[in-house]
């Protein structure tokens, strides 16, 4: 799957392994960009429960998203 990195906005090929952008080091499935995330109710469609939208905006490595194997991107890259 590809996912553009929210920092250096560069494309990645990411398998479920990779967490972390390889140029900058930033996190790169966060919640405010998969598919299943209801950004006006803050609400995750994969765990079914409400996720704080600064951990959905800025994930840090213990975030759900960080490794989610349910992470679609909501733009259409890959």
């Amino acid at each position: 799957m590809k996912i553009t990195c929210p920092k250096c906005k560069k494309v990645q090929d990411v398998d479920d392994k990779v967490a972390t952008c390889p140029d900058c080091r930033t996190v790169l499935r966060r919640c405010a960009d998969c598919a299943k995330y209801d950004v006006r109710l803050s609400f995750c469609g994969t765990f079914n429960r409400p996720i704080d939208a600064g951990d959905a905006t800025y994930p840090t490595y213990s975030s759900d998203s960080t490794y989610c194997r349910e992470y679609v991107p909501s733009t259409s890259e890959s």
